[in-house]
């Protein structure tokens, strides 16, 4: 039967409730685990783009915001669309609940055009991952939510219940990539209604031979990322962000990404390499007709991997990949 999940909401989990009208800790100190992926490089890289505006996207727990201490020539303007970054952000810093893709607009209307630089971190946080209420990670049975903003409607619950099989099947074949994304939407579909993680995690199960309980976990995450980037709309946010901010860089102003799947690397690599290209004409061509203009440049490398020690001393990080372009 179909059930009318975007009426209703997980278990102890009002929609649009603030993280203090849910009793949650904001304690600072405590609610700050990890650092953010990359600091140092990252660093390395802000002291050389010019005065102004330079806007963290994604602040999380403000780990790279606080980037902001050494490199005094940058003003950060901090966006993220979840309220429990937001109201537990240090009073110092100038943050706003927002999408990646309201940011632009924002920007115009405030005056804060051109900027000296943007960077993007499309990883979960820490915090996101861990709570058990929100529904990111299979480690722990919560009610199945999933929203990066809890003032939005659509849920993991809404998809998983009300998805016909044919879009279902579709969502978990184009974000999971898992060769048996068939079989786990029917299976889906048959135990409905799946209310949990841990409901979720057994339908997965039950779809799946017999195997290495490596691979199992594999595609359980895999379902897990597909229904987390649909819930959250996240590479149309990504590809809508990236285009509407590209024209507003100074001269030596760079943008920045950290993507940590495929999908998301795909897009980011595409983008910067339109910006990097300066001509597609074939080489017989005496002069040039596509009238395509390089807007940016690749520094070096056109990718940067977290060091081994990152990599031991924080997990998280190693499936990041970050590239940055620089305006010409």
């Amino acid at each position: 039967r179909q059930l009318n999940w975007n009426t209703l909401t997980p278990p102890n989990f009002p929609i649009g409730a603030s993280t203090r009208e849910l009793g949650m800790n904001t304690n600072r100190a405590e609610y700050l685990p990890h650092e953010g992926v990359m600091l140092e490089e990252i660093s390395s890289i802000i002291k050389d783009v010019p005065t102004g505006n330079f806007v963290d996207a994604t602040y999380g727990f403000g780990s790279h915001f606080n980037l902001s201490t050494i490199h005094d020539h940058l003003n950060f303007i901090g966006f993220d669309r979840d309220l429990e970054s937001i109201n537990n952000s240090n009073n110092v810093h100038n943050v706003y609940h927002l999408n990646f893709s309201d940011i632009y607009k924002f920007l115009s209307q405030n005056n804060h055009l051109p900027l000296s630089g943007i960077m993007y971190d499309f990883g979960l946080s820490s915090h996101q991952i861990d709570s058990k209420h929100r529904g990111f990670s299979f480690q722990n049975n919560s009610p199945l939510d999933m929203r990066m903003d809890m003032l939005q409607d659509l849920s993991a619950a809404s998809i998983v219940n009300n998805y016909s099989e044919e879009k279902l099947t579709k969502v978990l074949k184009a974000y999971s990539e898992d060769r048996y994304s068939n079989k786990i939407s029917k299976k889906i579909i048959e135990s409905r209604p799946v209310l949990t993680t841990n409901e979720l995690v057994k339908a997965i199960k039950e779809a799946l031979p017999r195997q290495n309980p490596i691979f199992t976990e594999k595609t359980i995450r895999r379902i897990f990322q597909a229904l987390r980037i649909e819930v959250n709309d996240e590479l149309n946010e990504i590809t809508f962000s990236l285009n509407s901010i590209k024209k507003s860089i100074k001269k030596k102003g760079i943008i920045l990404c950290i993507s940590y799947h495929s999908l998301e690397d795909k897009i980011v690599k595409k983008f910067f390499n339109e910006l990097t290209t300066f001509c597609i004409c074939e080489p017989s061509v005496p002069i040039c007709k596509c009238d395509i203009e390089q807007q940016f440049s690749y520094p070096g490398k056109k990718k940067y991997l977290p060091t081994e020690k990152e990599k031991k001393s924080n997990p998280r990080s190693k499936s990041a990949i970050m590239r940055y372009v620089v305006k010409l």
